[in-house]
């Protein structure tokens, strides 16, 4: 090979590509820079540090795609191969070349206070919790680097917070929905929520009567949207809404895992509310850095300094269970060996089940079908390992059937930053005949729905200003997609409609009717009930988007202490849940934004029900403390 340092560029994850430098000598690698400031935080770190050391140490391209980044380290080894070729190699020969060995390790046997099963949000809140708690922790994490599906997630987490949201000005619209929502007939609230719906009833009339035009929200209002967000009827007639003790408990407690996640050092910016899709209000607390890579990186630094253990790569296998009480985990590593926890509690937040196709196809309920090929919004690593694990204790599951759709995804990959993403009140959703067909301010399977009826793939369309308000992208990034041609952009609607395949007079019109409604503060032709910005000014935008598997609503059943409850109704001995591996919160659907506030209210939940649990056993027993 011609000696020197080649300039390269390979893809990355969603629409990015990195550019990387590749230092090479005649018959040898001997550097590889990767500028992987482009790329999603936590979603492929590992690549960047694993695959560049592996391929000059082994002096090979047959290397292992880092699990659960597959396109980003493929991008790495195509990026080294256009280098070797560019430099007269041949880069066939170097991905034929032998792979490195892999060294098998040691068994091990770990004693511990209470091992967490799953390094996303839920697992290191509860990891932080236990820690805080005085308790020693080992988290497990079957893939190469900590995070889930948080790291995915848009980063607005939903607490009330009204004294914060005060300070902003009603959209127009959202007092027109507190009026609706006040309306409604007692009868058709759920008994357990009705006391709870008669004094939001009070809270809006009030805020009504007093004629400020302030951003309202109360935790009651929190607490009746998430319910009736999630009510739904299945295929079958089944009906289903949020169970009361779980909701309460959620929004009760939410605020409190935002100051928790302050004081851990996460920042979150003040000058602005905002809402992911489906949130039905703005009481999104957004952070400063990227998306959930900003609680992850907050938290997993936190735990790592304050002596956790944290198993990367490996996988728990079984629960050990003695006379009916969860003692631990059987666990293998990628190496083979086996790692044996042997625990006073265990605590599961290894998701849901949006990644394993089969399982969802096997337990839905709610959707009249789901594609062999459907996309996913979530992490690999989301398989349903947590719903297995916890049937070996006899579990019980509530809710399985429901699926929730994410109607703005990716329609290739099924990912959300991709495009131009923004707050609900700046969507025009239009179908491929350039109409709008729903509110889109409206919950996700509602959205999801609309979409499939519309022939699945539909567009969001946006202005430069539109634009601006659009989640964690860059101008880079956005010039990429419209080169890649998985972003369209015009200088004027009617260009934009023919590069989309639209008539654009269609397109031309339905944006001119958009843009009085923003004016009015009315819908008249899908009920949107709120709107910020109109759609006027070029360059204009048209990303394309479909309904992917994001989340699902079911799991294991817990009580509002967040333990594991069994199939005879009794509290499983040992054993907790939080996150997406527990069902009964979302109940059919769940609202955005929502996510992430349970994740870190039950994460704390259950680590501070165990260890209450490990002290009282303690106290009982007269056993000294760690």
């Amino acid at each position: 090979m011609k000696p020197g340092t080649y300039d390269v560029k390979a893809k990355g994850h969603g629409s990015s590509f990195m550019p990387m430098k590749v230092t090479l000598s005649e018959d040898s690698i001997k550097d590889i820079s990767i500028d992987s400031s482009g790329e999603t935080k936590g979603v492929a770190d590992e690549v960047f540090k694993r695959l560049p050391k592996e391929i000059i140490a082994n002096q090979t391209l047959n290397v292992d795609a880092v699990s659960g980044a597959t396109i980003s380290s493929h991008g790495v080894v195509d990026g080294v191969a256009q280098a070797i070729n560019e430099a007269g190699g041949d880069a066939q020969e170097w991905k034929d070349r032998a792979k490195p060995a892999v060294i098998g390790g040691q068994d091990q046997v770990l004693d511990t206070d209470i091992v967490v099963i799953g390094a996303g949000g839920a697992g290191l809140a509860a990891a932080a919790r236990t820690i805080q708690n005085g308790k020693k922790v080992v988290v497990l994490e079957k893939y190469p680097q900590i995070g889930g599906n948080t790291t995915r997630a848009g980063g607005p987490l939903n607490a009330a917070e009204p004294e914060w949201q005060n300070q902003f000005k009603a959209l127009a619209g959202e007092k027109e929905s507190l009026e609706k929502l006040a309306a409604m007939p007692i009868d058709e609230i759920d008994s357990e929520y009705q006391e709870d719906f008669k004094k939001l009833q009070k809270q809006i009339n009030d805020y009504v009567e007093s004629g400020k035009d302030y951003l309202f929200d109360s935790v009651l209002l929190h607490e009746i949207q998430t319910y009736l967000g999630g009510k739904r009827t299945d295929l079958n007639g089944n009906e289903i809404h949020g169970n009361y003790a779980l909701v309460t408990e959620l929004v009760n407690n939410v605020l409190d895992s935002v100051n928790w996640l302050t004081d851990l050092g996460v920042k979150f910016d003040r000058s602005e509310v905002t809402m992911p899709v489906g949130a039905l209000w703005r009481r999104g607390h957004k952070p400063v850095e990227p998306m959930g890579y900003a609680f992850i990186s907050v938290l997993g630094k936190w735990i790592e300094e304050h002596g956790a253990t944290i198993l990367t790569e490996t996988r728990a296998t079984h629960l050990i269970t003695e006379n009916n009480c969860v003692t631990g985990v059987i666990a293998k590593s990628n190496d083979g060996s086996k790692v044996t926890i042997h625990a006073q509690k265990v605590i599961l937040t290894s998701g849901g089940f949006g990644a394993n196709t089969k399982m969802v196809q096997k337990y839905n309920t709610y959707w009249e079908h789901i594609d062999d090929d459907i996309a996913t919004t979530n992490s690999p690593a989301i398989t349903g390992d947590g719903i297995a694990l916890g049937q070996e204790a006899n579990a019980d599951l509530v809710g399985m059937g429901f699926i929730q759709l994410m109607p703005v995804s990716d329609p290739k990959t099924g990912e959300l930053f991709t495009g131009i993403q923004t707050p609900p009140e700046n969507f025009i959703m239009v179908n491929q005949k350039g109409e709008r067909f729903v509110n889109e301010f409206a919950e996700r399977d509602t959205l999801a729905k609309a979409a499939i009826a519309n022939g699945t793939l539909f567009y969001l369309i946006a202005d430069e200003k539109i634009k601006k308000t659009a989640y964690n992208t860059t101008e880079e990034s956005l010039e990429a997609q419209v080169k890649a041609g998985t972003l369209l952009k015009a200088d004027t609607l009617e260009e934009l409609a023919q590069k989309a395949g639209m008539d654009p007079d269609t397109l031309v019109n339905t944006i001119k009717k958009y843009n009085s409604y923003v004016d009015s503060g009315e819908d008249p032709e899908f009920g949107k009930s709120a709107f910020n910005l109109k759609c006027e000014v070029a360059p204009f935008y048209a990303t394309p988007r479909k309904p992917a598997i994001h989340h699902t609503m079911g799991g294991l059943k817990i009580n509002p202490k967040a333990q594991v409850i069994n199939k005879d109704g009794q509290v499983v001995d040992g054993l907790y849940a939080a996150g997406e591996v527990a069902g009964g919160l979302h109940a059919g659907n769940r609202l955005g934004g929502n996510s992430l506030a349970d994740i870190f209210t039950f994460g704390r939940i259950a680590a501070d029900t165990a260890c209450d649990e490990i002290k009282d056993t303690d106290v009982a027993t007269g056993a000294s403390q760690h």
